[in-house]
């Protein structure tokens, strides 16, 4: 094939990536080479940087836009000159074969693994059922963010609420999955939308997305609030998207409560990877008969969702041009690691190849 990549390599024992220059292999019989044309920095993957405890090279990133440059003998969804999006849950749950895990021989003689895909870098090598068609009529720098951000914020608020049109709504953490949670509530018709965060320019860009109401959690009691805006009982649906689990607490708390023989109370969508353990009064779940649920990737099936998410984009209800709040080439990666970090990047940072 003879494919020469560059690629963001995380070495064992080390915290700072290197950009490597390797010779990608043939693709294996499910295997799809996608020459990248724009790549999401999601916040999970500081956990990984963070974690140095790994024994090899680690490729890392899983949501991205680009263009198929070969494939394997039995992939046959996909071609090259495909436009594509890279994803990190199966595109089709119900496949019989459980995918394979990316793997980059090194030039010095190491093998480069994944936990699934690798998205950082001029080129990805990845099993087919990661790799989704891409929409028609929207940038690579947009849609690259609809296989991690959009899937797990807009996906929960599709597939694990319920039906949100005409209830009331509080969105918890305006990261890139938060606004497009809160996007995804838009675009399905909720009455009330409610945004949470403790960073007003967060707040301004989630009240241009179509928040009836904003909450600034540092400066106000944001449970107490939408108590008040929702007239006493609180939101029939939140979803937290904080990632912080001691805030479950106060976002479940926001949910309406049921009465016994009467009606069950609202749902809560765990939304966001908690990063540590925590606990909470399991009895305030018991008593107001509330719900909560937790959405890994927002219970999204690709093949079926995706579509959905474009047709929204499309007709403005899911303002990714708004999403994307950070561009970055591929030399500025640790920049736009470091923004992301320290709370520079408002929505969601691409890196544009």
């Amino acid at each position: 094939m003879g494919i020469t990549a560059r690629l963001a390599v995380l070495p064992p024992g080390r915290k700072e990536l290197e950009l490597e220059t390797v010779d990608l292999p043939e693709p294996g019989p499910w295997e799809v080479v996608i020459e990248q044309q724009a790549f999401g920095i999601c916040h999970s993957q500081l956990d990984l940087i963070d974690n140095p405890s790994r024994a090899e090279p680690l490729v890392i990133g899983h949501e991205s836009a680009g263009v198929v440059v070969a494939t394997g003998e039995n992939v046959t969804h996909v071609q090259p000159g495909d436009d594509v999006l890279l994803t990190w849950l199966p595109r089709d749950p119900s496949a019989s074969r459980a995918p394979g895990a990316s793997r980059i021989p090194l030039r010095d003689g190491r093998v480069a693994v994944t936990h699934n895909v690798f998205a950082w870098g001029t080129h990805a090598v990845v099993d087919e059922q990661y790799v989704v068609t891409a929409p028609a009529g929207l940038s690579p720098d947009l849609t690259s963010i609809i296989g991690c951000a959009v899937m797990t914020g807009a996906g929960s608020v599709l597939n694990a609420a319920g039906d949100v049109s005409g209830r009331s709504v509080a969105v918890w953490g305006l990261g890139g999955v938060g606004l497009a949670a809160l996007s995804g509530a838009h675009a399905l018709g909720a009455s009330s939308l409610i945004a949470v965060d403790i960073h007003d320019e967060k707040l301004e860009v989630a009240r241009s997305m179509g928040a009836t109401h904003v909450v600034n959690a540092r400066t106000d009691d944001p449970e107490a609030v939408i108590r008040q805006l929702t007239g006493g009982p609180g939101v029939d649906v939140g979803f937290d998207c904080t990632g912080i689990g001691e805030n479950l607490a106060r976002s479940l708390g926001a949910v309406r409560a049921g009465v016994a023989g009467r009606g069950a109370g609202g749902t809560l969508v765990l939304v966001g990877a908690p990063r540590a353990p925590f606990s909470f009064n399991g009895m305030q779940l018991l008593s107001t008969s509330k719900t909560l649920i937790g959405a890994l990737g927002g219970l999204c099936s690709p093949d079926r969702d995706f579509p959905v998410f474009a047709e929204w984009a499309n007709r403005g209800d899911l303002r990714l041009d708004e999403l994307v709040t950070n561009r970055y080439s591929l030399s500025e990666l640790d920049e736009g690691i470091q923004d992301l970090r320290a709370g520079r990047v408002v929505g969601r940072a691409v890196v544009v190849l």
